[in-house]
């Protein structure tokens, strides 16, 4: 298919908004049916993105254009419960609802992969993706896992604005019913797209492992998205935990062999490494 982003649209409205509609018994029959279109809905974003960033490298005009018209898009239809009047009291009807949030979070992720595939236009070379990617994660770390970090803050004093920055997946409700809806909640953040975006777009430029990238950023996603929505939560830990950790280490672990770094590009990547931990943990030690 030449526009293999446009059969990933499909297959995301397609789960986004029929899913939604099937109820299961509670039980194995849910658990199941959360699984596979959680399943299908994170390679579906996976596939989404990287047929963007390939769309990206071939138009070079099409980043900009992307972020800008994004943003915008995404702007004037976040405005639209306000004009529509939608509240607790007047609650839009439920397959209406479900449409606005699926155009949100496409809206959203396009806005993201632009301003990620521009800024990817930054790195003229593979070896300088050593020290990037690992930089990102770190502050990925900073920003969600410290005490006083970025997403802590908003969660707690504005946490409407991370749902409103978020693209939905799929979790079974917590409702006593004997049957349930698989419902979309707000997990994968606009910072994760941008990134995951910044990296498909280079691995693209500098003919780099894609598909096994994508395979291993899928098996990585898929265990991370089950400790966020199951195993922390039954732990009682908070389900905070920083994607772009795991999007790092897959994407430099499959793709290693292919940087061919100088003794000096070796050691400022272990700086910048070296350098976001230290600040981390002094955060952490500070506050803890």
């Amino acid at each position: 298919m030449k526009a293999p982003w446009l059969l990933a649209t499909l297959a995301y409205f397609a789960l986004q908004l029929g899913a939604p509609l099937i109820t299961l018994p509670k039980g194995w029959a849910l658990i199941g049916g959360v699984l596979l279109t959680t399943l299908l809905l994170m390679a579906t974003l996976l596939w989404l993105v990287f047929a963007w960033a390939r769309e990206t490298e071939s138009r070079k005009w099409l980043a900009p254009a992307m972020l800008a018209g994004g943003v915008a898009a995404w702007w004037a239809w976040s405005m639209l419960p306000v004009q529509l009047g939608w509240s607790r009291e007047n609650p839009p009807p439920e397959l209406l609802f479900g449409v606005y949030r699926a155009l949100h979070g496409y809206l959203l992720m396009a806005a993201a992969v632009g301003l990620g595939a521009t800024l990817s236009k930054l790195i003229r070379e593979r070896n300088l993706l050593a020290p990037v990617i690992p930089f990102a994660a770190m502050v990925d770390m900073l920003t969600v896992l410290t005490p006083s970090g970025f997403v802590k803050q908003v969660m707690e004093k504005a946490p409407e604005v991370v749902e409103r920055a978020s693209v939905a997946v799929m979790a079974a409700p917590n409702a006593p019913e004997a049957v349930a809806r698989l419902t979309p909640i707000a997990i994968i953040g606009v910072g994760d797209f941008i990134f995951l975006a910044l990296y498909a777009a280079c691995l693209i430029r500098f003919g780099l492992r894609v598909r096994a990238t994508m395979i291993g950023l899928f098996v990585a996603l898929w265990v991370y998205l089950g400790l966020v929505l199951w195993v922390l939560p039954a732990l009682g830990i908070p389900p905070r935990l920083p994607a772009l950790v795991p999007m790092a280490i897959v994407t430099l672990a499959i793709n290693w062999r292919a940087f061919q770094l100088s003794r000096q590009e070796t050691i400022a990547s272990l700086v910048v490494t070296t350098l976001a931990l230290g600040i981390i943990a002094w955060l952490f030690t500070r506050e803890g």
